[in-house]
């Protein structure tokens, strides 16, 4: 496979960004912008671009302008043909501004939310090394990057100012890479040096909404050995950290070129006569799924430890039972569920990296009822049209709540069909398997009068409600700013579901160290109150909850006034600031307050029958 490494008036990292191409498997061609004007259509020869850095302190010679405007003019036509066929493009440094320049990044469509790189905030040139963290995105340059990484900067003008709301390219995976400190991104502004050039967001990169162009200010030709280091850090083999870049462009750029869709006439609707497939028009889409599957490959492999025999790839996926061996007397325990119509909140905002945080926090918290630990999951994605992009940003956000559980992401479905759902419409379900002691899965058999009631705060609606919610917020739009929230609708809405694995596996631990259990465990999903944690109560035993024992948080309080809703529906269809709730015993419950100082005593358990609000 071929890299073009474009040489032009200024440029003078074109040698090093050759020698990492060719150190991961390209034949690397230097060729100068005036070759390839002569010859434009000779761009379509290579399977990967990269506009180096170089030029001036300040571009006070104008190589970056004067080439962005080459770009467009002499060679437009047949770079948009690679960057639509795929093909992905990487622009270091200057090569970042030409990208910017010549409206290439972040390429949206809102025209007036302009961007360009500025001078540092520190006014000064900046020379120094930077730590970085890859972001939830499409970008197939930074896929897999699940750790810090360092590379050398050396800009003058490396400060991103965008002309329109950065959150929004956030929300679309658009900022794939952030400076950050040593110990990691810290989700708010970092401070001068440790992001060099003052970029809001900490911006250190940027990519299309498709991915495959990608611009950052950092030099990775720069540290791809580690003798580049001044510490001389690497991997255990002796690479930097910057050859992960150019690893991703090349596996991509092979898969690509491998599908054949990096031939023009081989695009996902035509055959190799140019005609349109009849499965391609009749709305199915192999090719976007091959890439949805390749964008999300790497994020679903790291959840995948050496108990996954076979994952991706296999018809069906493969999981080592081996250590339930060790178990006295080990039961499956399974359950399924879906987001509801909380994915088109999702969709209505655009914003899908964390809807799949939802599936998988509420089947955790389905089966750690059961006294179960997740094993592994398995999602289903259904959609009317499959964008890759979308795709892999929703499934790399199941991978991830995944990995946090501690649960591999064994396998899945994607299913285009676009007579089923409406245009932009998607469905999200998931199937959780865990595994428990038999004598640990009798949920509530042994609560009985005396007994108390605590609750684990939620940090929102969750999952449930939706469909009230969305009727009531209808004349809203998703950016509205209610003062009560203090942040805007689609914020509030879209919230991941809470995930209590750490907190009841904590509870449990420090619970059977003293010879105790949890009685029972109810998470409070749809149905509220009344309809889950009946489903726990032996015979003869009533839950009393006293609604006064914790503060309801103000999205809550706002759907009740909007909605006019009375209590007994708030109660019922919300989990009204409560969303896990665990029966003990009054010792143990002392002991678990001091051990989860967020549980609140909110009733007990007298002798009666059903759920008593008051």
């Amino acid at each position: 496979m071929k890299a073009l490494i474009l040489r032009a008036p200024g440029i003078n990292r074109d040698q090093d960004a050759a020698q990492a191409c060719r150190l991961v498997g390209f034949d690397a061609e230097l060729i100068h912008i005036n070759q390839l004007i002569k010859r434009p259509e000779s761009l379509l020869d290579y399977q990967l671009l990269v506009i180096p850095g170089g030029f001036s302190y300040g571009d006070d010679l104008g190589g970056g302008t004067l080439l962005a405007r080459n770009l467009q003019i002499h060679l437009g036509t047949q770079l948009q043909q690679f960057i639509d066929e795929g093909r992905p493009v990487l622009g270091i440094c200057n090569g970042f501004q030409v990208l910017v320049r010549a409206g290439l990044l972040p390429a949206i469509a809102d025209e007036t939310a302009r961007a360009t790189l500025t001078e540092n905030v520190s006014a000064q040139f900046e020379c120094r090394w930077v730590t970085m963290a890859a972001q939830p995105s499409p970008c197939i340059f930074t896929q897999g990057i699940d750790r810090l990484i360092e590379s050398p900067v050396a800009h003058g003008e490396g400060q991103f100012v965008f002309g329109g709301d950065i959150a929004h390219l956030q929300a679309r995976g658009q900022i794939p890479l952030v400076y950050a400190t040593t110990t990691g991104p810290t989700g708010e502004q970092v401070a001068y040096p440790d992001n060099p050039n003052g970029s809001l967001g900490n911006i250190a990169g940027v990519c299309n909404e498709r991915g495959n162009v990608f611009g950052l200010m950092p030099h990775p030709e720069n540290y791809v050995s580690s003798l580049q280091h001044p510490q001389r850090r690497g991997t255990p083999d002796g690479q930097g950290d910057g050859l992960l870049i150019f690893k991703n462009a090349y596996t991509y750029a092979a898969s690509l070129q491998n599908s054949g869709s990096s031939n023009a006439t081989s695009s996902s609707t035509m055959d190799g006569q140019g005609k349109a497939t009849a499965y391609a028009a009749s709305g199915v889409d192999i090719d976007a799924g091959e890439q949805a599957v390749y964008l999300m490959r790497e994020a679903v492999r790291a959840t995948q430890g050496a108990e996954v025999l076979e994952g991706i790839g296999a018809f069906a996926g493969v999981f080592s039972a081996q250590k339930l061996l060790r178990m006295r007397q080990p039961v499956l325990v399974s359950s399924t569920d879906g987001v509801g119509t909380k994915t088109l909140i999702a969709a209505q905002a655009g914003r899908y990296d964390t809807i799949g945080y939802d599936i998988v926090n509420h089947s955790v918290n389905d089966l750690i009822t059961q006294g179960a630990r997740p094993l592994f999951f398995m999602d289903y994605l259904a959609v009317n049209k499959l964008d890759p992009n979308q795709a892999a940003a929703i499934v790399q956000g199941i991978a991830h709540a995944c990995r946090e559980a501690g649960c591999a992401l064994l396998g899945g479905e994607t299913a285009e069909m676009p007579d089923v759902y409406m245009p932009g419409a998607f469905d999200l379900a998931g199937t959780i398997v865990g595994v428990a002691e038999e004598e640990e899965t009798h949920n509530g058999a042994t609560i009985e009068p005396g007994d108390v009631i605590l609750g684990l705060p939620s940090n929102g609606l969750h999952t449930n409600g939706y469909s009230l919610a969305r009727k009531i917020f209808a004349p809203y739009p998703l950016d509205t700013v209610f003062p009560e929230l203090g942040e805007t609708l689609a914020d509030a809405l879209l919230r991941p579901h809470r995930s209590y694995l750490r907190e009841v596996t904590q509870l449990r631990s420090y619970l059977a160290d003293r010879g105790r259990y949890i009685k029972g465990i109810a998470h409070i999903t749809g149905g509220g109150f009344q309809g889950n944690i009946a489903r726990i109560l032996p015979a003869r035993t009533q839950a009393v909850i006293d609604i006064n024992t914790w503060s309801v948080p103000p999205i809550f309080q706002l759907l009740a006034r909007l909605g006019h809703l009375p209590q007994a529906e708030l109660y019922r269809t919300f989990n009204m600031g409560i969303g896990m709730v665990i029966v003990l015993s009054p010792k143990s419950a002392l002991d678990a307050r001091s051990v989860l100082p967020e549980m609140v005593t909110i009733g007990t358990i007298t002798e009666g029958a059903g759920v008593i609000l008051q």
